[in-house]
């Protein structure tokens, strides 16, 4: 492992590589649901072969070593000589998660742990053709019978062994000495003296090409010069590296010679050699020495008219650190407080110009925000991507048979947000294949396809993301859950029977409440459903649940665009502004005593005959002034939080403004209720009210 590379290049291969990889995750699941798509294949191979050669260049050899029999493995399907099936699929997916862990370890800096010796054995025993046999073996060796023996290395491209000397001296009519000393039996190569000696029988002794006459050249061709059938060697005439290559092109075929690539030759010779290709230096004879040297010019003129056909391509995209854009975002956030004060300003303003202008800043001011918010904005694919590795290996371990269908992928929303909504949705996705779909078996026997089916999908509804996990399995059972609850002492039977359907969905969502009777490694301790509740409400987001019994059950999930920037509802507390964010309210009435109530203890108000708590907000807030209230004037909003809707008495509305959230200092970090501050349209601070935390810090019953 060596990190002494430019920090730049390994950063670069980080990026690269992890992209990547995620993407190699999301094709593996699909080849096994197209085991013929030869472009997937082509795919996958050119991905491992590209991390491949970024982790040779930085010298990771584990990684490489992974790296390099799964694209062996790849390069076997590609040629149809194995097929893919579920236990292929099986250990490429395990030597994919070692090649994350190690890229993983890379990226914190630590030298990379190689894979297991047996996964990696495992993988090589596919890179082997599935139809190998031991006839197809002895076939193989009697095509390789004529060849050298197995203890003298094969001759290298560009190498003449000794078998094709021995055709040039019989094309020569000229026989070797009994004396001579045979080429040795160790290596396919022959030395300078062994040729040397070889052109003294052929021209007499110091008399060869490779001398000081070589110079002296016939300047008339004879039919030795140009016919392979007619080819003499006459005492005192000289051979030159021309003729010696045309020779070697007559008995192996033009640019298929043993010999490297000579220089186009001159005029005056009047044999024409085409240029071969470029190959390996070999332990050339001194003659062809002046032919090696001349060898990278034709490599080169070869390779100028594809360079000038190929324009280089122009770069398109910059990389940027997310902390920049947070800078750049938080300065786009003070412009709009500006804004929105000038805006204010100018509406009290008879100024016609000036208010033009605010105007126009108006404008100018949205749409660069807007702008900055979409350098922010990733696809959720970036999320999505790993659900159908997950539905895979979950299904297979529970014996299930799903299908998982991604809607919506290239819908954008804010990079925190999309790393945020990661563990809910793993949470969501499992608790569908567990508890959702059922085995194949009971499926069919209710009238149900086989395999299972779901979807996941996402879309935009103005500025909200929404996002829905539905299934075609067993559904939900209201009285089940009811059941449940009592058992689980949550609640007493009568409070239990007056729960409404969607109450009765929402109980899932409860900390330690499952309806398995038995823990499992998937499920079973009533956890998950409770972090996707909390962490959802964190996101100032909301989520619903609709079931059908037997027929499935869709769960909704509605998050802001961003949290950078937030829409929120503001409102007046005596004489202080306080935001509440828009997204969890949901409608606002004037209040009306005669529709109050209380109940056990909770004053609660009627809405659509349908009692809702309901809480005076002055009382928490602002205590000492909880008995200046004006009931007649004070306005109920119905807010949201995750399933539950309760009323916040407010003295005053002020409107809807977008506000940019500030930290609280550290003196007030983690007040409970806080979710930040922002300064309103008329320069005042106005507390962001963060409501689940305030329901769980004030709400007491009576």
């Amino acid at each position: 492992m060596s990190f002494d590379a430019d920090e730049e290049i390994l950063q670069d291969f980080l990026v690269e590589a992890g992209e990547i990889l995620e993407l190699l995750s999301e094709q593996l699941v699909d080849l096994e649901n197209r085991p013929g798509d030869t472009d997937l294949l082509n795919a996958i191979f050119r991905g491992f072969h590209t991390v491949k050669g970024g982790a040779g260049f930085l010298q990771l050899d584990a990684l490489v070593a992974c790296c390099h029999i799964a694209e062996n493995v790849f390069d076997i399907l590609r040629k149809g000589e194995r097929q893919v099936d579920a236990e292929l699929m099986d250990v490429v997916l395990q030597a994919l998660d070692s090649i994350n862990a190690m890229f993983a370890q890379v990226r914190e800096g630590e030298a990379p742990t190689p894979a297991d010796p047996q996964l990696l054995t495992a993988l090589s025993a596919l890179a082997q053709p599935a139809e190998a046999t031991a006839p197809a073996d002895e076939a193989a060796a009697a095509h390789r019978e004529p060849e050298p023996a197995p203890t003298e290395p094969e001759a290298a491209d560009g190498d003449i062994t000794d078998d094709e000397f021995e055709l040039l001296l019989e094309a020569l009519h000229v026989k070797p000495e009994e004396d001579q000393p045979a080429p040795p039996v160790d290596s396919d190569d022959i030395t300078d003296d062994e040729f040397e000696a070889l052109l003294d029988q052929l021209h007499g002794t110091g008399k060869g090409p490779g001398a000081a006459e070589a110079a002296v050249v016939p300047e008339t061709p004879t039919a030795s010069e140009t016919a392979f059938d007619g080819v003499t060697a006459e005492a005192g005439e000289l051979i030159t590296d021309d003729e010696f290559e045309a020779l070697l092109d007559q008995l192996h075929g033009p640019g298929k010679g043993p010999g490297v690539e000579s220089a186009p030759p001159a005029a005056s010779q009047p044999v024409p050699v085409a240029p071969a290709a470029p190959v390996a230096p070999t332990s050339a004879p001194t003659p062809a020495a002046p032919a090696a040297t001349k060898a990278p010019a034709p490599a080169r003129t070869e390779k100028k008219p594809e360079a000038s056909g190929d324009a280089p391509a122009v770069e398109t995209t910059v990389r940027v650190d997310t902390a920049r854009l947070d800078e750049i975002m938080n300065m786009v956030g003070e412009l709009v407080l500006v804004r929105n004060r000038l805006v204010r300003l100018g509406v009290g303003s008879e100024d016609e110009e000036l208010a033009k202008a605010v105007g126009n800043l108006d404008v100018v001011t949205a749409d660069l925000q807007a702008s900055v918010m979409k350098t922010r904005m990733q696809p959720i694919k970036k999320v999505f991507g790993r659900f159908p590795r997950v539905v895979r290996d979950l299904s297979r371990s529970l014996k299930k048979e799903i299908t998982l269908e991604l809607i919506g992928e290239d819908t954008d929303l804010d990079k925190n947000l999309v790393e945020a909504l990661a563990d809910p949705l793993v949470h969501l996705v499992r608790n569908s294949v567990d508890h959702g779909i059922e085995m194949p078996a009971e499926r069919e026997a209710a009238g149900k396809p086989r395999v299972g089916k779901m979807e996941l999908a996402a879309r935009q509804e103005g500025d909200h993301i929404l996002l829905t996990i539905t299934d075609d399995g067993r559904g939900m059972d209201p009285e089940v859950l009811r059941a449940k609850a009592v058992e689980k002492g949550m609640m007493d039977r009568d409070a239990a029977e007056r729960l409404s359907e969607s109450e009765c969905f929402n109980l899932i969502l409860a900390a330690g409440f499952s309806t398995k009777t038995e823990v499992s490694d998937v499920s079973g301790r009533g956890v998950g459903m409770d972090v996707v509740r909390t962490r959802i409400a964190q996101l100032n987001g909301t989520i619903a649940i609709e079931s059908t019994k037997g027929k499935g059950t869709q769960i909704a999930i509605k998050v802001p665009l961003t949290l950078a920037i937030m829409p929120t509802l503001m409102v007046m507390l005596a004489d202080q502004a306080f935001a509440l964010p828009l997204v969890s309210v949901n409608e606002i009435y004037n209040l009306d005593l005669s529709r109050t109530n209380v109940v056990d203890g909770q004053e609660v108000i009627l809405v659509r005959d349908k009692a809702l708590p309901l809480f005076w907000l002055k009382r928490w807030l602002m205590p000492g002034a909880a008995q200046q209230v004006d009931r007649s004037a004070a306005s109920v909003v119905i807010v949201s939080v995750g399933t539950q809707r309760v009323g916040f008495v407010v003295d005053q509305l002020v409107g809807q403004e977008e506000v940019v959230i500030k930290p609280l200092g550290r003196m007030l970090h983690g007040t409970a209720g806080m979710a930040g501050a922002t300064i309103t349209g008329d320069g005042r601070i106005a507390l962001i009210l963060d409501i689940p935390g305030l329901l769980k810090r004030y709400a007491r019953r009576g």
